[in-house]
């Protein structure tokens, strides 16, 4: 009888250690709350985001820090680093509706960015630690011009970013480098999704970076890069080493508009990248918004100091409308296939609707291409000279089945 209680005792002690090591807590942060509150319910919730923030890097995997939506947050918080999260079990950074607050009513939690640090700032100090497994998700980004809407920096990986708005930093989202690692890390960002989200207003850049399997997939980019003519992009992937990045379901319109017109590539890679995946997204400018120099995609060189390369590449189905005068173009793109994308354009100057090369190439050339299905129709009523397909004299190239109509 003694053996069958302490058997009992037993089990029931070892149910309270699994339930207490796998419990995860939400905290919560509102307006009406204080920092002396306990923060572990919507009825005594935080009162700011950078003391909120000061308690992320002891969540256990799993937990959560949630905004109230019809809130309004500063924030002045350095960075974010966390290792107890994981790619399986992440940490949130969310909303949640709080109890005086009709759904209808519940508008996004808004935070500013008061310095020039911006907002979420995922990163380490000093040698790079490994750091995964962050969910960001129903947040309004306010930016002051400066810094960063989302920063990754340091190799961090397995990152959601899902329903954002970033609006009016220097960057919004920047999946930058690391320092030199430490035991464990490898200096990339891997598997970082951005989702669902608007980009607009950033002056610099909408995405600027690189990382190894990731996905920009069905966000809006509108209006980012306007503080220049030159190297200001709606989305901007750059970096050496990243694998596996596909770029899909994005609408972009308004690439570096500076007095008046569109100057920059809307979407441009540079670097070396292999596994590259364009496809289902519709880019576009206004008639009489887009200068020459503003093309709708470009995989191609743009540096002088080294040597850049894209292998298995595959832009397709996407829609380019009325852009500079170059709907898509790649340069030292190896096996290649740019297929069943829909071109348009009525702009007053000449235009390609896809050219390989576009640019003068480093070291690898490309080869191995493959256009077919592409419809491209364009509007040359002053005899500009537009083009649909230019390609090389030479190498392994298929070109079928595509569509070419120039109108007068």
């Amino acid at each position: 009888m003694k053996k069958n209680i302490f058997n009992v005792k037993r089990i029931l002690l070892l149910f309270c250690l699994f339930s207490s090591s796998s419990y995860a807590q939400d905290y919560y942060v509102c307006n009406n709350g204080s920092d002396g509150n306990s923060g572990t319910s919507p009825y005594e919730p935080w009162a700011t985001f950078d003391y909120a923030m000061s308690k992320f890097g002891k969540l256990n995997a799993g937990e959560s820090i949630l905004f109230c939506r019809g809130g309004t947050f500063t924030s002045s918080y350095p960075g974010l680093f966390n290792q107890n999260c994981t790619q399986d079990v992440p940490c949130t950074i969310a909303d949640y509706i709080p109890p005086n607050i009709a759904p209808t009513d519940a508008k996004l939690p808004i935070i500013k960015s008061s310095g020039t640090n911006g907002v979420l700032n995922f990163q380490d100090g000093g040698p790079a630690d490994h750091d995964e497994g962050y969910v960001v998700r129903n947040l309004s980004l306010k930016g002051n011009g400066t810094g960063n809407g989302v920063f990754l920096y340091n190799d961090v990986d397995f990152v959601t970013i899902d329903g954002l708005i970033i609006n009016g930093f220097d960057i919004g989202m920047y999946s930058a480098g690391a320092n030199a690692p430490n035991m464990g890390a490898n200096q990339i960002n891997e598997n970082i999704v951005l989702k669902n989200s608007v980009i607009t207003n950033n002056k610099g850049q909408g995405w600027l970076g690189g990382c190894k399997d990731c996905v920009i997939d069905h966000n809006k980019f509108i209006n980012n890069g306007f503080a220049k003519k030159k190297f200001n992009h709606n989305i901007y992937i750059a970096g050496d080493y990243n694998i596996g990045i596909t770029v899909s379901n994005n609408t972009l319109y308004k690439s570096a508009i500076v007095d008046g017109k569109c100057y920059g590539v809307s979407l441009v890679v540079h670097g070396v990248i292999k596994d590259l995946t364009i496809k289902n997204n519709t880019i576009y400018e206004d008639i009489g918004a887009a200068h020459q120099s503003c093309w709708g995609i470009a995989v191609d060189p743009g540096y002088d100091h080294k040597e850049e390369s894209f292998s298995n590449v595959v832009i397709a189905d996407n829609k380019i409308i009325n852009v500079g005068n170059l709907g898509i173009g790649c340069a030292s793109c190896t096996d290649l296939q740019i297929l069943n994308n829909t071109i348009t354009h009525s702009q007053d100057f000449g235009f390609v609707g896809i050219k390989v090369p576009d640019r003068p190439e480093d070291t690898v050339k490309s080869d191995r291409i493959e256009i077919t299905g592409n419809y491209i129709d364009l509007l040359d009523a002053n005899n500009r000279g537009k083009q649909g397909i230019v390609i090389p004299d030479t190498g392994n190239i298929n070109i079928e089945a595509n569509e070419v109509y120039v109108s007068r």
